[in-house]
């Protein structure tokens, strides 16, 4: 049986103030031509950017699953940190009669859905992202993420027979994070790879970095496109996965191509800025002019109507001593806007250690409050 693993698809999100609709749109059109040669789509979380997406990110979610629906293979959606369980899961039960299974909230327990091959059945169970609040109601003593998520795939009957597969979005202990995964600091919300010991294949979401862990039987397909300069040297792809009798896997890259690129341009302005080298690419500047500039971001902008952002670097301070980039606050972490707004308070002196721990502890415990159940 063939699975067409993505995840993180972050469909509204705008970087540094320019929509991404247009390229989104771009990397669908690939997902529905890569559907073609699988027996079922798994989507890993983070279908959305935003808890309470647009109006536009919903018709484009819309028409993407209406798309896939029609093509008559099982779709698998879960919902990620990005998410709203309540949004991705409503009228699941008449998108399941389209071939469309949402997971709901955890809701105390997991339910499989049984596929058939030639081998014998796939049980398939899907795993909303998990919070410690998120199964507090149901398993009181739980007190980590890796409890939490312990506790929840202690409901699933791993049959012996079967072949198991898991949908998840959470963050695995030994893999690589990148600028635009929002991370508790400290690494609280990490879980061990043993975690998933009994399945035969671990489709994971939540970091945009396409790896491999567990000698492959546990993956990250990653982000369809780069979501932070981070990423701009990052290979995205889409992973088809083929599961075989149990134990046998074999997975194959299916690479994304960009309707526009992620890079970083260096040199002079004069020669960064020269009209041969306009382009519509997302565009991070680095000046190495020695004198001051005027106007340099004007230049740019003529150049490079995607300009993300610009630093100096020279010789003088042998260092990027200035920078000037367009941000956007709901993209930045809870944590991250403390810490700026503390440095700027404080004469640019980050805050310390304890007060980090402090900061954690409140934020974690307004994340709590915020996706407590209403009722066990």
């Amino acid at each position: 049986m063939r699975f067409l693993h993505i995840s993180d698809l972050h469909i509204g999100r705008r970087m540094n103030g320019f929509s991404l609709a247009q390229d989104q749109a771009h990397v669908l059109e690939q997902i529905i031509s890569m559907a073609n040669d699988a027996d079922a789509v798994l989507l890993a979380g983070d279908l959305y950017d935003k808890a309470q997406p647009s109006a536009e990110a919903i018709r484009a979610v819309s028409d993407f699953l209406v798309r896939l629906s029609r093509m008559q293979k099982p779709v698998f959606v879960i919902s990620g940190n990005h998410d709203s369980p309540e949004q991705v899961s409503y009228c699941r039960e008449l998108l399941g009669e389209c071939g469309v299974w949402m997971a709901p909230a955890f809701d105390g327990k997991l339910t499989p859905h049984v596929l058939r091959d030639e081998w014998g059945e796939v049980y398939v169970w899907l795993l909303p992202f998990i919070r410690p609040a998120s199964v507090r109601a149901y398993f009181p003593a739980v007190r980590t993420y890796e409890d939490a998520v312990r506790a929840a795939l202690s409901t699933a009957d791993l049959q012996s027979q079967a072949r198991h597969v898991l949908v998840a979005h959470q963050y695995v202990s030994g893999a690589e994070i990148c600028e635009s995964e929002m991370r508790l600091i400290g690494g609280v919300d990490q879980i061990g790879v043993n975690v998933f010991d009994g399945f035969d294949y671990v489709a994971l979401g939540h970091l945009h970095s396409p790896q491999q862990l567990a000698q492959g039987r546990i993956c990250y397909a990653g982000s369809p496109m780069p979501y932070s300069l981070s990423e701009e040297n990052q290979h995205k792809a889409a992973l088809m996965v083929e599961i075989r009798a149990r134990g046998e896997r074999h997975i194959e890259k299916r690479p994304f191509q960009p309707l526009r690129r992620m890079r970083t341009v260096t040199g002079p302005l004069a020669e960064v800025a020269a009209p041969e080298n306009h382009s519509d690419d997302y565009i991070y500047a680095v000046l190495t002019d020695e004198n001051v500039l005027l106007d340099p971001l004007g230049a740019l902008r003529i150049t490079y109507p995607r300009l993300m952002g610009m630093r100096i670097r020279n010789s003088r301070t042998n260092e990027e001593a200035a920078a000037v980039e367009n941000t956007d606050a709901e993209n930045v972490s809870p944590l991250e806007h403390f810490c700026t707004f503390y440095a700027m308070q404080n004469h640019d002196t980050p805050p310390d250690e304890r007060r980090l721990e402090v900061m954690l502890q409140i934020i974690q415990k307004a994340e709590e409050m915020r996706h407590a159940p209403d009722h066990p």
